[in-house]
């Protein structure tokens, strides 16, 4: 078979992945998957209380204790930004943009003439959310050396808000390794079609193992380990930050709102360190995603679903899908990278990358193979050696994890479109996780909830007077 321009020699790295020494890590010790009765369902809570949450909520905004965390560094490979469908083609248009480089500034919708983007419905949120309490705190995004320069010009672009600084750092990029014709075929549901990967198995046959020169970022538990390395988190120490809320870019449901507010003010009452939104898992290939999982003691601890290979336990058998949205402080992180505010706040750059690659040890090796499309338009199969944010949950035992059970896009979908336009715009309210992976989201239910939820974003009101 000709070798693909992109496809280089076999590194060291590649000889060791194809000899068993890079590995997907497997879950060890005693678990159970969650059930349904384990997490408490912000729905659930009494108004009462629920209202008193809002308002220590907004007690730690206003004492400057939080920060808005968004990944914005993914590569975006199953929603190519060279193959973008008409309906976002024409909202690019309307908004004078002829490419886009990055899955953040994917256009979402159109309100009152202006087409807003997955970024600017953030911004829009946090500016809306600082106007309605009174607050500024720092707003932290996490780009890659991929995407920094559009995401900066953008940013600085934007509007003013009134949310203090905005902490942008930048995740390096990793060359890729071609994967195995085996690990091809246990991610095929990463895959659009059968002939990409038809066309990915008979590269993997023939160049498993071998670099391939297109560039990804490392999983998005770089967002911690530069977090700590860039020095940003010296910086929020320094603003008195002592939580941050983090999503990805794509869950346009995950508002800074009353909800997120609740979340926030029961995590300061408990002292929980961590707290992750999760969802019912739902039926079907939509239910593919990390799993909530529950250690001896009721622990909670997060896993994705090829860490549970060769344990024996189905990770579709949580009730309770990851929603990769939460609140964390920034004790967790002290644990995590066994370090502290004065060390941090003293530290050299040398010093902050030894103690960003102390905590990065400790984390589980993940292998996600994806597709890449190559120059040649065929596509390989291949993965980065990642690291997962949401794993972190399990490097160390009792670090204070906790979880909130909310609505997806999957409990508000069933007869949406025969609904009528008030009883609609309640159902997508409600949501707080609709994450967009592929065109095909995009184009579904999203986008019947993404104008709802962008009005609320842009006219509130995100927090109900009292």
């Amino acid at each position: 078979m000709e070798r693909p321009r992109e496809i280089g020699a076999r590194s060291a790295l590649g000889e060791a992945y194809l000899g068993g020494g890079l590995a997907q890590a497997k879950l060890g010790g005693e678990f159970r998957p969650s059930r349904r009765e384990d997490v408490v369902e912000l729905e659930s809570l009494e108004r009462s209380e629920r209202r008193e949450a809002v308002v220590r909520g907004i007690e730690a905004l206003r004492r400057g204790e939080a920060a808005y965390g968004v990944l914005a560094a993914g590569a975006s490979t199953r929603m190519s930004l060279t193959d973008v469908p008409a309906a976002a083609r024409r909202l690019l248009e309307r908004a004078g943009r002829a490419e886009i480089h990055s899955k953040a500034m994917v256009p979402v919708a159109e309100v009152g003439g202006r087409v807003f983007s997955f970024l600017d419905l953030f911004l829009a949120n946090v500016a809306r959310l600082s106007r309605e309490t009174a607050t500024s705190c720092p707003i932290v995004v996490l780009v890659s050396e991929a995407n920094a320069a559009e995401i900066g010009a953008h940013l600085a672009r934007a509007a003013a808000l009134p949310a203090g600084d905005v902490l942008a750092f930048a995740q390096s990029l990793d060359r890729q390794i071609v994967a195995s014709a085996a690990d091809v075929e246990r991610a095929r549901g990463n895959f659009a079609c059968e002939r990409d990967v038809d066309g990915a198995l008979a590269l993997s046959r023939a160049f498993a193992g071998c670099d391939l020169a297109v560039p990804k970022p490392g999983g998005h538990g770089e967002f911690l380990h530069q977090l700590v390395s860039s020095g940003t988190l010296g910086r929020l120490l320094g603003c008195g930050v002592r939580f941050l809320s983090v999503r990805n870019i794509d869950n346009i449901a995950g508002l800074l709102d009353e909800r997120w507010l609740a979340i926030l003010g029961r995590m300061v009452e408990m002292g929980r360190n961590f707290v992750v939104e999760v969802s019912r898992r739902p039926d079907g290939p939509a239910g593919k995603g990390g799993a909530l999982i529950v250690r001896p003691g009721g622990a909670f601890e997060l896993a994705e679903d090829p860490a549970f290979a060769g344990t024996a336990v189905d990770p579709r058998s949580s009730y309770y899908i990851n929603d990769a949205t939460a609140i964390l402080a920034v004790d967790y992180l002290f644990r995590i990278y066994e370090t502290s505010r004065g060390e941090l706040l003293g530290a050299s750059p040398a010093a902050l990358a030894a103690i960003a690659e102390r905590g990065r040890r400790k984390f589980p090796v993940l292998i996600d193979v994806k597709p890449v499309r190559l120059s040649s338009g065929v596509v390989a199969g291949a993965f980065v050696r990642e690291t997962n944010l949401w794993e972190s949950t399990g490097v160390e035992r009792e670090l204070g994890v906790d979880a909130v059970g909310v609505f997806s896009v999957k409990d508000v979908e069933e007869g949406y479109e025969q609904a009528n336009a008030a009883e609609q715009r309640e159902r997508a309210l409600r949501v707080r996780f609709a994450a967009t992976k592929k065109w095909e989201d995009y184009e579904g239910i999203n986008a019947r909830l993404a104008s709802h939820l962008a009005r609320r974003v842009l006219d509130g009101p995100l927090v109900t007077p009292p």
